[in-house]
């Protein structure tokens, strides 16, 4: 039992924090530094108090039975996120307004069914020194429904709807340590290269859980990794019976899928 009431909570006390997007194909943070690549822009500017507000729905499905017992299954719903910003950066305007045409240096704001989409990605700094990073994987759906306006600037919620990827990844997470000199990034504890791994597993030291009928899936990481295929060159399926693995291309319509060789992508 905890002698002292803080003693093992994991209290966080935001500092500072910023909504960054990017409205393009190819979004790119450095992994080392934190650093973003070009095409990522500032949503804009965020009142002191502002909150941001992140919703994931986990829908359950009833079945009653005789007797009175219940079975439950669940299903992922949607995933949501909101910010305050406040008018003047052309991000915000372009979010409000995205199908405007300019003709005479006069605007002409349509209303139709078109909204903005973009890469978003959070920046929080906490007290600690610590900053994380945390970006959609695919682009959300951006939208604004009130614009209300006072004598002082007031905020406008940006509403976010996420989308879920083909791999059911829906956000990359970081974390970096701000120090004096530089920005390092914060050296993983748990996930390590285990030397010899497949001997271990062979005599049983080590094991890989059985969540499929395939085993686990794993990417290879290699020199020649395409970065435009998001990373990922070969993936490895290893039968959990036999213990033979069998590689595909990233792209399987690519080759007959007959063919059991790597080459093939069976």
């Amino acid at each position: 039992m905890a002698q002292k009431r803080t003693e093992g909570l994991n209290i966080r006390v935001l500092e500072d924090k910023e909504v960054l997007m990017h409205f393009g194909d190819n979004p790119a943070i450095d992994t080392k530094t934190g650093t973003f690549g070009p095409g990522w822009h500032s949503a804009g500017l965020e009142p002191n108090d502002s909150t941001w507000n992140e919703t994931r729905n986990v829908d359950s499905n009833k079945t009653n039975l005789t007797g009175g017992q219940t079975a439950t299954s669940y299903t992922a719903g949607d995933v949501t996120g909101s910010v305050d910003i406040i008018p003047g950066s052309p991000v915000l305007d372009y979010i409000e307004w995205p199908d405007t045409v300019t003709q005479d240096s006069v605007l002409y704001r349509k209303h139709t069914n078109e909204i903005a989409q973009a890469h978003v990605a959070r920046i929080h700094k906490f007290q600690s020194g610590i900053m994380g990073i945390k970006v959609s994987r695919e682009k959300a759906n951006l939208t604004v429904a009130d614009r209300n306006q006072g004598n002082d600037p007031t905020a406008h919620t940006l509403n976010i709807d996420y989308i879920n990827g083909d791999d059911e990844v829906m956000f990359e997470e970081n974390y970096y340590l701000i120090t004096e000199d530089a920005v390092v990034k914060v050296e993983k504890k748990i996930f390590q290269d285990i030397e010899d791994l497949e001997g271990k597993v062979a005599s049983g030291e080590a094991f890989i859980p059985q969540a499929g009928e395939k085993g686990v899936v794993y990417v290879k990481e290699t020199d020649e990794v395409a970065k435009d295929v998001d990373g990922v060159d070969l993936i490895e399926f290893k039968d959990p019976e036999t213990g033979e693995t069998s590689e595909v291309s990233p792209d399987p319509g690519a080759a007959d899928e007959t063919d059991p060789s790597p080459e093939g992508g069976a």
